[in-house]
């Protein structure tokens, strides 16, 4: 009688280990996508922060040429404007 409660003690304690081994297998799977999931998006970010840097020398550049191209259209303005056009 005592063998068998030590066998079904054993069997007992071999199944739980086979269950928490199961499942920290499972924890690990998820885990590795989880940190796939979060290098993907890690990228995704990296590349929009790339793409958004500060835009003050762009927008120095198109306001440099605006302010030629007004300076040019009010000079031919006021040349225009001086000299009457024939029709």
């Amino acid at each position: 009688m005592t063998t068998t409660l030590v066998v079904l003690t054993l069997v007992a304690a071999g199944l739980i280990v086979v269950a928490l081994a199961l499942v920290l297998i499972t924890i690990l799977v998820l885990l590795r996508k989880t940190l796939f999931t979060l290098g993907t998006v890690n990228v995704g970010l990296r590349s929009i922060a790339r793409r958004v840097e500060p835009l003050q020398p762009v927008i120095a550049d198109v306001n440099t040429g605006l302010a030629e191209a007004h300076r040019d259209l009010s000079a031919t303005l006021a040349a225009a404007q001086r000299t009457p056009s024939e029709v």
